[in-house]
């Protein structure tokens, strides 16, 4: 009886989708899953969701990824964005694979503890490209390669880029896995929410992280800094008019457009996927760089899994 019933035992797979930063919340999510014994044997990943994915499959810990993101700072967040001008990408790939081979070595994907897949985008073609086999730390750096801030990763002749261009959360690729319960989770929010939060937000952290940048790449960003700030060049304080027009940044344009057309192909996906479980943490309030906020994310991320808690079980648990 007992072994009939684990050959019935229904796979769980675990979606973790795109969103910059904001994907930090997927390491909270996974905690609370840990804490509340519930299984995962699948997990797919898209950019963030593929980083923090694919580390979880082979092997490290919950604890050992909260222990690296507490470690950054802005000062970390602003060195990675230095200008590396003449290049398709601000950020040295090299460098970005070297990190994460420290933490997963040169592991296969085929031969991770939990069967793992991740998303990645054609640049020549737009197709969706899913890895299932060969380099984890490859396949992550061709998820997460984020158009000009990245430079395209080149795999058995194709050019790559982050996944969330093709498919930003990859329910389709876990039903591709036999997936028969699903756990998805979203971070990437209605970019009209976020546009809200951003206008009532406070600039003065932006403007010391812009600060601690080249001055060549500070003063590319300034002017349309202190117009989001509603600061008056001469007078350096508020003006009464300026501060209800809301002055996007040269980043903020770039991280927005992204927000915008990913927020419209999740909606797509989920109205022909539909998954057994939507977590969707509160993370509006945080921009795609703003990973020295990590912490907070990831608290976003468990308190948001704590909440769906009930229906986990009920769904996942009790009719697995």
């Amino acid at each position: 009886m007992g072994s009939n019933l684990t050959k019935q035992k229904k796979q769980i797979a675990l979606v973790l989708g795109s969103g910059g930063a904001r994907g930090l919340a997927h390491i909270g999510v996974i905690k609370a899953l840990e804490e509340n014994r519930i299984p995962i044997d699948i997990i797919t990943g898209t950019s963030i969701g593929a980083f923090i994915g694919g580390l979880y499959a082979s092997g490290v810990s919950i604890k050992e990824m909260e222990k690296i993101v507490a470690e950054v700072d802005k000062v970390f967040v602003a060195k990675i964005l230095v200008p590396k001008f003449f290049a398709p990408g601000l950020i040295n790939n090299k460098r970005v694979v070297e990190f994460i081979k420290g933490m997963v070595g040169d592991i296969k994907i085929e031969n991770l503890k939990i069967p793992f897949a991740s998303v990645a985008t054609d640049l020549i073609t737009g197709e969706e490209v899913v890895f299932k086999k060969g380099s984890l730390a490859d396949a992550i750096m061709a998820s997460i390669a984020i158009p000009t801030i990245f430079q395209p990763v080149q795999i058995n002749n194709r050019y790559l880029l982050d996944g969330g261009l093709s498919n930003p959360l990859p329910i389709s690729v876990a039903l591709e896995m036999k997936a028969q319960k699903i756990i998805v989770v979203n971070v990437s929010p209605n970019p009209k929410r976020i546009t809200g939060k951003i206008k009532k937000r406070k600039t003065e952290e932006f403007k010391s992280l812009i600060k601690t940048l080249p001055e060549m790449f500070s003063n590319m960003l300034n002017n349309n800094l202190r117009l989001s700030a509603g600061i008056d060049k001469t007078t350096k304080k508020k003006s009464a008019v300026e501060t209800e027009v809301y002055s996007p940044t040269l980043l903020n344009v770039f991280l927005q457009s992204i927000a915008i057309s990913t927020n419209s192909l999740i909606e797509q996906r989920l109205l022909h996927s539909k998954p057994d479980i939507l977590i969707l943490p509160k993370i509006e309030d945080y921009d795609m760089l703003e990973f020295y906020k990590g912490k907070e994310i990831i608290k976003r991320g468990y308190d948001e899994a704590v909440k769906s808690m009930i229906s986990i079980h009920e769904i996942i648990v009790r009719q697995t």
